[in-house]
């Protein structure tokens, strides 16, 4: 490679690490790919400590378990440096070229099989969360559902965003060029921090993708019980109100203790992260409407139950105050899910 096409891959390297820590951050609040961020950080790690690492290994067989698939990517990578940037961005298109070349397929099921903890994180997660936030509505049918949706969207993520993540740190280890890996390491880090930064500046909970379709399913399985309990939230969300006013923020937008009161109650029902999604709006001055929502999403209807001060409710979404229907993003026929 001329100076030319190193210095232009090197500089893709640069902005793409500017920006893909952020989205591997964000994603990892989302969507579950932990246990893959796990394993290729160990790998990383192995690449860095290779010698210290194979030593350990020797000494006490029993890691094997842990560190065979590591060392494994560490000692393909050594025998077969990576390639350039552009063919790990667009990696996902060349499929029926790492389909049927042997070398290319097996370096795409490194990052899918790198060893039996991956295999293990991803079952056990996925017994734990059935017992813990599936039942006693929801079943092991709804839950596959989930989790196979989850296995996709995690091969995309490790296709699109972790391969030139991955593969660009190992280059510069491989190769000594250790300014370039320091630089990548540095830009990764400040998109990293962006990315707290902006969590941290949110004001609503992070809720994760699988919280929301739980939510979506749990409410279909049982409307009855469902709206009760978002009844309930709205009424003690009201009385909170009534001492905290100042609670309501400029563009109507509930929080502080009514918002935790009407999450309280809505957990009788909901799981701890399901009853994260409900947001709250009220409005300013004499009309005293309170609604509590989630928001529409994808296209989909917001699920409200919204309640005046003399506690009636109002179940026609075109009768609700504009800031309300914004807040909920509804579509502009001013269609809204009703139980």
């Amino acid at each position: 490679m001329n100076r030319a096409l190193d210095a232009a891959d090197f500089a893709a390297r640069v902005v793409f690490f500017a920006f893909a820590p952020f989205i591997v951050f964000v994603l990892a609040t989302i969507f579950p790919v932990a246990a893959t961020l796990v394993n290729l950080a160990l790998c990383l790690a192995v690449c860095v400590f290779a010698d210290a690492v194979r030593n350990m290994h020797r000494r006490v067989p029993l890691l094997g378990f842990i560190l065979g698939g590591p060392l494994e990517f560490e000692r393909y990578y050594r025998n077969h440096p990576p390639k350039p940037f552009v063919y790990y961005i667009f990696f996902p298109f060349l499929f029926p070229y790492w389909l049927s070349v042997d070398h290319a397929r097996r370096e795409f099921l490194l990052y899918k099989t790198i060893n039996a903890l991956t295999i293990a994180l991803l079952v056990a997660s996925a017994v734990y969360g059935y017992f813990a936030y599936y039942r006693p509505q929801l079943g092991i049918k709804e839950c596959l559902i989930i989790f196979a949706v989850s296995g996709v969207l995690e091969v995309i993520t490790v296709m699109v965003i972790l391969m030139p993540l991955a593969t660009s740190l190992v280059k510069y280890r491989l190769s000594g060029q250790r300014s370039r890996l320091v630089a990548l390491g540095v830009v990764g880090l400040l998109s990293v921090a962006v990315a707290i930064l902006a969590m941290v500046e949110r004001r609503d909970p992070i809720v994760s993708w699988a919280a929301r379709e739980r939510l979506m399913m749990r409410t279909k399985a049982d409307k009855t019980h469902a709206r009760a309990a978002q009844v309930a939230a709205t009424r003690v969300a009201w009385r909170a109100l009534t001492k905290h006013a100042s609670d309501v923020e400029v563009d109507g937008k509930v929080s502080g203790e009514p918002m935790d009161e009407a999450r309280a109650a809505l957990r009788k029902f909901y799981k701890e992260d399901e009853a994260q999604a409900f947001d709250a709006w009220a409005s300013h001055g004499t009309s005293g409407v309170l609604v509590v929502y989630v928001e529409a999403h994808r296209k989909k209807p917001a699920m409200f139950v919204a309640m005046d001060r003399s506690g009636k409710e109002i179940r026609d979404p075109k009768k609700l105050p504009k800031g309300a229907l914004d807040a909920m993003k509804l579509a502009a026929d001013g269609l809204a899910l009703e139980l």
